[in-house]
């Protein structure tokens, strides 16, 4: 699903290397159409098992910290419409183009959202979840072997 600014969503399959022709994102329609979607028409992508209408997430915020691992981010959008999600925190998976996401509620089978760059006005970074700097713990002097 292609969600876009001022226009109505639409349905279709993207090749998964997003490569764009012009600034244009080519999309396979459902009945065999291809069509050419301006870059910066386009708010989200969004990677799911069925297609429908309405938004992938039903909220824009996490009531409490996420337990996903990764980074804690809020993404502004051109429309001022505000989103915290988590991102894998791995800078080998970094696009020019793109920053795929999780939203806070996976709903109506969501794999992921990859939003464009140019579509976002603001990106802030909240925490990072599940840190592999955390040191692994001591082990206590009373601890029997057998859990060693």
């Amino acid at each position: 699903m292609i969600y876009r600014f001022e226009r109505e969503t639409l349905a279709g399959f993207v090749d998964s290397s997003l490569e764009t022709v012009s600034g244009q994102l080519p999309v396979l329609t459902p009945s065999g159409v291809l069509q050419n979607v301006p870059l910066e028409q386009v708010k989200v992508i969004c990677f799911t098992r069925d297609w429908g209408d309405s938004l992938p997430w039903q909220r824009n915020h996490y009531a409490v910290r996420p337990r996903q691992q990764g980074l804690w981010v809020r993404l502004k959008f051109q429309d001022g419409e505000l989103l915290e999600a988590t991102m894998a925190n791995n800078l080998s998976l970094l696009d020019p183009a793109f920053v795929a996401i999780s939203p806070p509620e996976m709903g109506a089978g969501v794999q992921r959202l990859l939003v464009p760059r140019q579509a976002l006005v603001g990106f802030e970074v909240l925490g990072v979840v599940g840190s592999p700097l955390k040191k692994a713990r001591e082990k206590t002097q009373n601890q029997l072997s057998m859990f060693d």
